[in-house]
């Protein structure tokens, strides 16, 4: 018995960001528009009979049609892994998709937490599509790196995906200069603060990859964005925002399709071996998935767990309220310099500003933070009218 070849194709990935289709297909037709994609780097060859192929992650608003050599080959199709996208078709604005999709409440919390960043911040929404700059690319693509390690230490998870971005850094400039992908960005005072990498095909748009600063989380970034994004779909006629698989629970507040995606073995039903193979691989998977979904649930459980007791309550600043119509108040008398929190010395102190200027709506430009140089370890953050002091344990 020989060594069997077994191909191995993730479609999702091949299709939007490689930009090539698994050279077993000749044609995948889009099922919502009927338009069709001839496969340039398709093959008919004899060599499909001695291996079996395997193509996964197919969404299910698209079509590959395979070689069948004279259906020499078999098809077997399998089901393993939720895929999330927004079908866009019939809906005319943003606003009518959200009706459709959630309730009054979640729509106001949404538009409050948007206009609470607009009104605390100079926000700008930018999006970089068949034009970049060098330069602003590869800082951009530099600072989504870091956004995305600062989320997986929140979380307590080993950042091991540099390799894999390195590997799409080189090839997504021109990408971005083909109209092939895109930078959609939130920038607050000039600063990028929420950063998406989209691949595109046809009417569709792939949200690859979402990274946000988590030092904005009390202003839900990661859904203005999505509203962000489903606003410039409309706007230049894209028909779907696919999130691919993960089970997220903004996936289930955003997307109205939630389906498998498809799955597909190819094999030469006359080969002994390949009749051996296939079903032993499909009982493979049918375990891996097992075990993946115990070990997710176990890694939500442990995450829920790291949230309630990520710091004891002696590590916590003390914060206190500090009414700035009260003159008599004697920390405002203290000696004091003015620091900022964009320096590293005090980037701790960033999510205790912007939770406080999302409670009292006040612009970056009205907010000032004083080093009290006469108390150790004792800050004020001053807004308009109110203001905190911030007792920081020793380190």
């Amino acid at each position: 018995m020989g060594i069997v070849k077994i191909s191995n194709y993730n479609f999702t990935f091949c299709l939007f960001k490689e930009q090539h289709v698994p050279p077993i297909y000749h044609t995948i037709r889009n099922t919502r528009t009927g338009k069709n994609y001839v496969n340039p780097d398709s093959t008919l060859s004899k060599a499909w009979l001695s291996r079996i192929t395997e193509i996964r992650c197919i969404p299910e608003y698209l079509k590959p049609v395979s070689h069948t050599l004279d259906n020499q080959l078999k098809e077997l199709k399998i089901s393993r892994i939720k895929g999330f996208h927004i079908d866009l078709t019939g809906f005319s604005c943003v606003t009518d998709y959200m009706n459709s999709k959630m309730g009054s409440k979640q729509r106001s919390r949404l538009k409050s937490r948007m206009k609470r960043l607009e009104s605390c911040f100079d926000i700008r929404y930018e999006v970089y599509f068949g034009e970049i700059e060098k330069d602003r690319y590869e800082e951009l693509f530099h600072n989504m790196q870091e956004l995305i390690k600062r989320r997986f230490d929140q979380i307590g998870r080993e950042f091991n995906q540099a390799g894999k971005l390195k590997a799409l850094k080189k090839r997504a400039f021109d990408l971005i200069l083909d109209k092939k992908a895109s930078f959609h960005i939130i920038y607050a005072d000039s600063r990028p603060i929420d950063i998406c990498l989209n691949f595109h095909f046809q009417d569709i748009l792939n949200g690859a990859i979402r990274s946000y600063d988590i030092d904005y989380a009390k202003f839900g970034l990661g859904h203005i964005d999505i509203t962000k994004h489903v606003e410039w779909c409309l706007e230049h006629n894209y028909g779907i925002l696919d999130f691919m698989w993960g089970d997220q629970s903004y996936k289930y507040d955003w997307c109205n399709n939630v389906a498998f995606l498809g799955h597909h073995i190819y094999y030469n039903p006359n080969s002994l071996v390949h009749r051996l193979i296939v079903p032993l691989r499909v009982l493979t998977y049918r375990f891996k998935d097992y075990k993946e979904a115990k070990k997710a649930e176990k890694q939500k459980k442990a995450a829920l767990s790291r949230t309630a007791n990520k710091a004891k309550p002696t590590e916590r600043p003390e914060i206190q309220e500090i009414d700035l119509q009260n003159k008599t108040d004697a920390f405002l008398s203290e000696p004091y310099k003015e620091v900022s929190i964009h320096t590293a010395t005090y980037f701790w102190l960033k999510p205790l500003v912007f939770n406080f200027q999302y409670q009292y709506r006040d612009h970056s430009t009205d907010i000032t933070v004083r080093e009290l140089t006469n108390l150790s370890n004792t800050y004020l953050v001053l807004g308009k009218n109110k203001g905190i002091k911030v007792l920081r344990s020793s380190i």
